[in-house]
């Protein structure tokens, strides 16, 4: 494609959504936020519905079409043949669709044989080696997201509760969450969690307290975050084994949690090279990722792609779907 032709990059998640406009030599001309796009808890009107929202003030700064789309969707993975053939419909050109753990790697790695672990509001980790691919996690909340910022969210409250009864010493810990939620009674406490809180990217929130708690020495805290970075380095080591490394492989950190906390990035790093490996923080967005991916597909390796920067600008107000 020449770089006069402009494509239309998507991201999209549970809780929100972002598309990008960029030309085949990956110039960013303005990005745009929107409602979520997961398409497994939305089902096929709701996503449509949320799609055409996002899409609408990015296609009108395309001249009405796009050359084609690439686009990043949580909760495609048991959907994807189903997925493609509806946005190829919806959408009237070429689609190149990624599960939002196929373009975190992509933005870390950059095709590279290597790994990417992610600690958000959920976790994974998931890795390429010689054209195979192999994943960790990222099971969902319910069932699985060790080491991701729900969990620390969980982990933290389920011991401040354990102290509260005298199940475990945990020293300051209820005093702080109780602080944190404006409660005076580990009852109001966990009336607050329940009425509040119930959503997983709310229990998430209470990881940044797990994180400022072990900063200041909390014991309790601190455990709660080693115990997070075994976790994700379980994950790693499970990637590293199914592919049969031969040499230790560079492994990717990324995710908000993993990002904003510095106990948890740093106890992961030990692990992680406790067993020869390079540890790396990335914090290019799974957006720029789907750049990368529609250039590797257009022939650059991975030499090439790590001499891209894909810049991605502040978005532009995006009207809410009907």
């Amino acid at each position: 494609m020449g770089g006069g032709e402009l494509l239309i990059a998507v991201d999209g998640g549970g809780s929100g959504s972002r598309a990008l406009v960029f030309d085949g030599e990956a110039r960013v001309y303005a990005s745009f936020a929107g409602p979520p796009l997961n398409y497994a808890a939305l089902g096929r009107e709701s996503f449509l519905r949320n799609l055409r929202a996002l899409l609408r003030p990015a296609l009108e700064l395309c001249g009405g079409r796009a050359a084609g789309y690439v686009l990043s969707l949580a909760g495609v993975s048991a959907f994807r043949g189903e997925v493609e053939a509806l946005l190829e419909r919806e959408l009237g050109a070429r689609v190149w669709l990624l599960t939002d753990i196929e373009a975190v790697y992509m933005a870390a790695a950059r095709g590279r044989d290597a790994i990417v672990v992610s600690s958000g509001t959920g976790s994974f980790a998931y890795g390429r080696r010689r054209g195979r691919a192999a994943r960790a996690g990222g099971w969902g909340y319910i069932f699985g997201d060790e080491g991701s910022a729900y969990w620390i969210g969980r982990e933290l409250v389920r011991r401040t509760l354990a102290c509260y009864d005298g199940r475990e010493e945990c020293g300051e810990l209820v005093d702080l969450l109780l602080r944190r939620l404006g409660a005076s009674t580990v009852e109001e406490a966990v009336g607050k969690l329940y009425r509040e809180y119930a959503a997983p990217s709310k229990t998430a929130e209470l990881a940044k307290l797990a994180c400022e708690a072990a900063v200041l020495g909390c014991e309790a805290a601190s455990r709660v975050i080693e115990e997070a970075a075994r976790e994700l380095e379980r994950m790693v080591s499970a990637v590293e084994r199914r592919l049969g490394f031969e040499e230790p492989p560079t492994v990717y950190g990324t995710g908000g949690a993993l990002l904003g906390c510095k106990p948890l990035a740093e106890a992961l790093k030990r692990l992680v090279e406790a067993k020869g490996r390079m540890f790396r923080l990335s914090e290019t967005p799974a957006l720029a990722g789907c750049v990368l991916h529609y250039l590797s597909l257009k022939g650059l390796g991975p030499e090439e792609l790590e001499r891209v920067k894909v810049e991605i600008p502040p978005p532009l107000p995006t009207a809410e779907a009907p």
